[in-house]
């Protein structure tokens, strides 16, 4: 009876240790197949030499990453301008079935100070992966035509991630419809007869022939009636004129510009979906930010002809783009034609 129950123990025991090898063995199968998944597709060399782009003794342009659960992303930066202007490059990928599959590429051109900044969309002819370490390491060959040059270039990138790279996505974006629509327009009727003489408000331009599209609003002083109600511009022999000044100041030697008026407050870009993190205010030397900007009380000098006679005034105002504010805070309309107005 002993020897029957020592028998059933035994077998029940070799039972017992073969489906649990058998289980333990699914399981090693089952992290084999996970990390035995190879998304190679090329086999030209690539080396960590190859997270340089450009080469320099103190500063190279390099490759560098960032990555979330969904994508990753590598880029470059380099110098465009002796004002320090930049152009990155930007390829995006998604994480498809544990490997990359590229999702979009684009240049990013920043103007800083002295010109526009815009992103350009770039045509991809051609990407493989070398090796793709999930948030460790990634590494391939990028082939690209350039929006700006037209030519094609062929570029291997080399890019190691740590935990410092995670990138959460940016969704606050900078939306004109958050920041001034409901601020805009402000309506000015400067001899008090209840008729709107000029605006502060914005002119939007959608341009469709740009990859992404996008919207531009320059905000800004009009005429209701450019004949009747001048804005004025110190008289002098080239453009860019002017339209905003400070005390002291007078509207003699001044006189209505029709072409060349640096008479933009601010520009507002903002890009169609997938780039609104791009969006912004110019608020460059381009606008008049360093004349906003100075602390000092900004005015507009304007002209109104009424009943066939010249009257000068001026718009007292503060605006400032970065707090979406803007507003007028007096007016003046001189009651004796043609004679000049002036503040100290």
């Amino acid at each position: 009876m002993i020897f029957s129950r020592s028998i059933f123990i035994i077998l029940t025991s070799l039972l017992f240790l073969s489906c649990s090898s058998k289980e333990v063995a699914q399981e090693m199968e089952e992290e084999e197949v996970e990390i035995i998944i190879n998304c190679t597709n090329t086999s030209i060399s690539i080396s960590e030499q190859d997270n340089i782009v450009i080469n320099h003794a103190t500063n190279p342009v390099v490759w560098v990453g960032t990555y979330n659960d969904n994508t990753v992303k590598i880029k470059y930066t380099k110098s465009a301008g002796v004002d320090n202007e930049t152009e990155t490059l930007v390829f995006i990928f998604n994480k498809v079935n544990s490997c990359l599959q590229l999702e979009r590429g684009f240049k990013f051109y920043d103007g800083k100070e002295v010109d526009v900044s815009a992103i350009t969309e770039i045509d991809v002819s051609e990407f493989y992966t070398k090796e793709w370490e999930i948030d460790k390491k990634f590494s391939g060959i990028v082939t690209y035509l350039d929006p700006h040059d037209k030519n094609t270039y062929s570029r291997k990138f080399w890019v190691e991630f740590t935990n410092q790279n995670f990138e959460v996505e940016d969704t606050n974006y900078s939306l004109f419809n958050n920041c001034f629509t409901d601020k805009l327009p402000v309506e000015i009727d400067l001899n008090k007869d209840e008729i709107v003489d000029f605006k502060i408000t914005y002119e939007l331009t959608r341009d469709i022939g740009n990859r992404p599209k996008y919207n531009k609003y320059n905000i800004k002083l009009i005429s209701t009636n450019e004949t009747e109600n001048q804005i004025l511009s110190p008289t002098k022999g080239q453009s860019p004129y002017f339209v905003i000044f400070e005390a002291p100041f007078t509207s003699e030697g001044t006189r209505q510009y029709f072409n060349g008026v640096k008479s933009d407050l601010d520009v507002f870009y903002e890009f169609d979906a997938p780039y609104q993190s791009y969006n912004y205010f110019l608020h460059n030397n381009l606008t008049n930010k360093a004349t906003l900007e100075n602390n000092k009380e900004d005015y507009y000098i304007v002209k109104m002809g009424l009943d066939n006679k010249e009257y000068y005034g001026w718009i007292k105002f503060k605006f400032n783009s970065t707090n979406c504010d803007v507003e007028v805070l007096d007016t003046f309309l001189n009651p004796t034609a043609s004679e000049h107005v002036s503040v100290n």
